[in-house]
Formats: structure tokens, sequence, C-alpha cells
């Protein structure tokens, strides 16, 4: 009788665990990179994206998410949760011979999920880090890893170079956990990843929540597709943005079958799908992010306003459009939310927008800080607070309006002045500036744009330049961690 109680004990304690493991959602997150706002078919492009054009009406398209301005600085915040000029990583993109990464006290949202018995998957661009071991993915949370450190590389060779000092770095980089992958010369990508993430999810236990994050190579530069795609937009005169319309395609299909796969494992009724471009279009690479203005590596809404949508059977409310203020930083405490993890973070700058997404309830979220940067006391950046938006000494490059025809423009069709206010409810496109009319609006923004000063992070990249002790020549012709 002891011996069948403690049984029965023990069956239970196990399938209890079970269970509540089994209950754990499956998160899909994925990242595209340079995708305009322009550059998917559900706001009016001509590209073709009808594998997320369905998977975003089926879902909920969000219509204000917020992105950084560039690479690293997002995927930062989706690591962390933390605005970059909280991380130190608010200048922009980690540069190959930079000896340094996302600052290792922080507790990625792969660790924290670990913790309640996720398996946790990184595939594609990481660009948070290389110099040593511990700033790469394994490190970081991710029990499996493939896919490559910087940006900018060849899609078929998956080589990198970079130019310091007169000296041509020249190296590949591609990764599966530490071991560098020397077999897929020739290998698009955008296949490659998918292939990848196929055969993950193929093997895996659907009884254990998985969660897999694919930072695309797509659609950043150098612009590369396969002919089959390219073919499709023989239409498009704009070598650019034809290229950049086929990376697109490529991709949509690539997701499609990530998904596909899920179906036929029996996992895409439990999975909560994110998909987000990390920063607006770069309109000098045939991107666009019409109607707003600006572009990637800008503070205008071109630059960061992102095209994105959640999707998933546990959304109580579907199939509409949420028009609530979301920024990257929120991913990290909703995903957490969703898969029942308690913590306890002091800094974290996200709020949990699990109800506004999954119910249409109006965002926590009143406020958010673009970017700032302290460039030798010069102060730059944009904050908003409701409907009104600051910008302060923004970069005169990419100010204007876009369409995808001119979008090999690169000198600003606007006079650019050094401050900003903006109405965004009545002027999303930022046509009208409001500093001269409503100075006590730009003064009230202003103080908040001091306020938020008063937590500024000095910027990494400063401290970090370039070193030649990167070069891939050292160690067997691949970027490698052991420099720093």
């Amino acid at each position: 009788m002891i011996l069948f109680t403690l049984c029965v004990l023990l069956s239970a304690t196990f399938w209890g665990a079970f269970g509540a493991n089994a209950t754990k959602p499956h998160i899909l997150f994925v990242a595209a990179d340079d995708l305009g706002w322009f550059d998917v078919g559900w706001h009016g492009s001509e590209i073709k994206t009808p594998i997320l054009d369905s998977l975003a009406h089926e879902g909920v398209i969000l219509n204000q998410t917020y992105v950084q301005f560039v690479c690293s600085p997002t995927r930062s915040a989706i690591m962390s949760g933390r605005y970059p000029y909280h991380t130190g990583l608010q200048r922009g993109v980690i540069r190959p011979p930079q000896p340094y990464g996302l600052p290792l006290n922080i507790t990625t949202v792969a660790d924290r999920l670990k913790t309640v018995g996720y398996s946790t998957h990184a595939i594609g661009k990481w660009h948070l880090g290389f110099c040593k071991w511990e700033y790469t993915p394994p490190e970081r949370g991710f029990d499996t890893y493939f896919g490559y450190y910087e940006g900018a590389e060849d899609y078929y060779t998956h080589r990198r170079s970079y130019e310091i000092s007169k000296t041509s770095l020249n190296g590949l980089d591609f990764r599966r956990n530490r071991d560098v992958v020397t077999n897929m010369n020739g290998t698009y990508s955008t296949e490659a990843f998918a292939t990848e993430a196929v055969s993950i999810i193929s093997q895996h236990n659907k009884t254990i929540p998985m969660y897999l994050y694919m930072p695309f190579q797509a659609v950043h530069a150098p612009l590369q597709a396969p002919q089959r795609y390219i073919d499709m937009y023989k239409h498009i005169e704009n070598e650019s943005r034809r290229v950049k319309a086929a990376m697109v395609t490529a991709m949509d299909e690539a997701i499609g079958n990530v998904t596909f796969a899920l179906k036929k494992a029996g996992m895409w009724e439990n999975t909560f799908m994110v998909f987000t471009t990390d920063n607006g279009g770069p309109v000098q690479s045939g991107a666009s992010n019409i109607p707003l203005r600006g572009s990637k590596a800008t503070l205008w809404e071109g630059g960061t306003r992102g095209a994105a949508f959640v999707h998933g059977t546990m959304l109580e409310k579907s199939g509409y459009v949420h028009n609530g203020m979301i920024h990257t930083v929120d991913w990290y405490p909703t995903l957490l939310n969703l898969a029942g993890v308690t913590f306890h973070d002091p800094d974290l700058d996200g709020m949990n927008v699990w109800d506004s997404i999954s119910k249409g309830m109006p965002s926590p979220r009143q406020s958010l800080v673009y970017n700032l940067l302290n460039t030798s006391g010069v102060l730059s950046g944009a904050i908003r607070y409701n409907n009104w938006k600051l910008i302060v000494n923004p970069d005169s490059q990419h100010s204007g309006w876009y369409p995808p025809a001119n979008s090999s423009v690169s000198e600003p069709t606007a006079k650019v002045n050094t401050t900003y206010l903006f109405d965004l409810e009545h002027d999303p496109t930022e046509h009208n500036n409001l500093a001269d009319s409503q100075p006590d609006a730009l003064a009230m923004m202003m103080t908040k744009l001091k306020d938020a000063m008063k937590s500024y992070v000095p910027d990494l990249s400063d401290m970090n330049p370039p070193t030649n002790k990167s070069n891939p020549a050292n160690f067997g012709d691949a970027w490698s961690p052991g420099w720093c």
C-alpha cells in the first residue's frame, strides 16, 4: 500500500510538472532586417508577402510598434528589455573589430525562459558582440545557435569584410554553436536558416516549450536573391527595389516553411508568433517607408516605427489592427509573462503589453524614448509622450519622404532644423513642426527629455574602438572570439 501511494505521488509530481510545461506556449520570434514600412503587402506594397499577409490578418497587426533606428540597439532591447541608452548600445551597430557587446551582467530573455523549462534556439543574425565567448548566443541563454555574429555579410559565401587603418579584414562568419560552418558556401542564408528551423522543429519534443528566435539576415544589404525571385519583379525598373522585393518574397516563403513545419509537428496551435522588423528600411538601398518620414538610421517615424504583428490561438481577440503604443523593450516582460516566468528587474524599461495585444485593451505605454545620444556634450535624440514627439538635433541625411520609385535618393527632401515637435495623432507623417507654435508642449517635452538623460549610460562604442586583434587571419580565416 505504501509503495502504491508513493508511486501515485511520484506519478502525480511527474505528470504535474509535465503538464505545466505542456501548457506553456511555444514562442516563435521572427525579426526581419532592414524591412521598410512599405515593403510588406499588408501596408499596400507591390512586394508579394502572401504568407506574412495571411498571418498578419489572422492575428493582430501592430500599427504603432517602435524599434530602434539600427540593428544592434534593437537586438539589445529584445534580449534585455532595456533601452539602449541604458545598456551603452545607443551609438549604433557593433562593428566587427569592436571589443564589446551586450553587457554581461544582463540576464537575457532566453536565460529567463530556460528557468521554466524552455528549449531555446537562435537562428540567424546575432550582432550583439563576439570578441569573447561570453558574448555569444550559447553563453546568453540559447541551447543551440546557427547563424552569424555580425552584419552585412555575403548571403552565399557568408564572408564579411571590414577595413581598419587601411587594412582589409576578411573572414568567414557562420557558426553552429561554437563551431565554424564551412560547408554552406553557395547556400542562400534565408533558405539555410529556414532549413535549420525546420530541422529543429521536426526533432523537437512538443511537450517541452520551445523559444525559437529567428533574426533573419534578410533583407539587409548586400542586395542578393535567387534569380527565381528576382524574375518575379521584372516590372520594377529600379534595380535596388527589384532585388529588395525579391529578398522580401524569399523571406516570406522561408517563414512559410517554418510555420508549416510547426503545423506538421502539431505545435502550431500552441505557438505564439511575433514578427517585427529591427528598424525602418534604408531608402538608399531599395527600401521604402512611405508614407512615413525618413529612413533606417534616423529617428523619424520611418526609421523607428516597424512593420509588425502577432499571431496565435491564445489571442482572445484577433483579426484587427491594434493602434496602441508598443516598444521593442516590451517583448521581454510580455513573453516572460506569457511563459509564466516570475522575475524582478528594477532596471527594466519594458512593459507587459499582453492584455493590449491579446484582448485589444489600451496599451499601458504612454511614453517612449526613441534614442538618446550625448556626443561631446551635444545631445541628440527623440522621445514621445502620448501624441507628442520631440526630436532634437536630428541627422540631416534621409530626412524626407521616399516613395519606392525614388528609393535610391540619398539627399534629404526637407529642411532640417535643430528642434522638432510633432502631434503624431494628427500628423503621423511628421510634416508640421509645431516647435514654435506650441511653446508649452515644447517646454514639457524638453523637461521630459532632460529627465530621461538623468539615467543615461556612457556609450560603449566610443570606449571600444576597432582593433586589428580581431583579424580573421589570426583565427583560421574566420571571425572568432578570443581577442578581448
